[in-house]
């Protein structure tokens, strides 16, 4: 059951939907951008290279949607994506195709950023060492303090007079 009705989590995860989506889609073959398979080229023959980097695709993405490593999974899709769309943009000169994948890029680290998955477990204050471990001293104040004089209406008037004296 959720406690803060306004805590962006629905937003966050309809927003790594969209943008895995579109890393599914790159992977698959169903649109034109980025070739993955650049990176690979240079250490396997070219359909091995497609089918290999496809599938590290897919998987990071899933790694990412489903929260399991999130963030290291997102930091390593984010260089693969900036790497690959880097080559394809010298190899075909398509300048707007890296500013899309550049702003793709941010809006998957931004989403990479929410939540902690099972990346970064949560420890309780038992299980902390105990130099991280900080008590909360409550104490009262020592001096009491004056509550401020209420101005009256004739001290105003005297600064304003000394104002326009001036």
């Amino acid at each position: 059951m959720r406690t803060n009705e306004k805590d962006g989590s629905a937003a966050s995860h309809i927003t790594r939907i969209l943008i895995l989506s579109y890393f599914l889609a790159l992977a698959t073959g169903l649109i034109s951008g980025a070739e993955f398979s650049r990176l690979a080229t240079p250490f396997l023959p070219e359909p091995t290279a497609s089918f290999a980097m496809s599938a590290v695709v897919i998987f990071l993405s899933a790694l990412v949607l489903i929260g399991v490593y999130r963030r290291p999974a997102a930091l390593i899709l984010a260089l693969a994506l900036f790497w690959a769309s880097y080559m394809t943009m010298f190899a075909t000169g398509d300048l707007t195709g890296f500013w899309r994948d550049l702003a793709l890029l941010g809006g998957l680290l931004m989403s990479a950023g929410v939540g902690a998955g099972l990346s970064i477990p949560r420890r309780s204050p038992e299980e902390l060492p105990e130099k991280e471990v900080v008590q909360r001293i409550v104490s009262t104040p020592q001096f009491e303090v004056e509550a401020p004089r209420r101005n009256s209406i004739t001290r105003f008037r005297e600064d304003l007079n000394l104002a326009r004296e001036a």
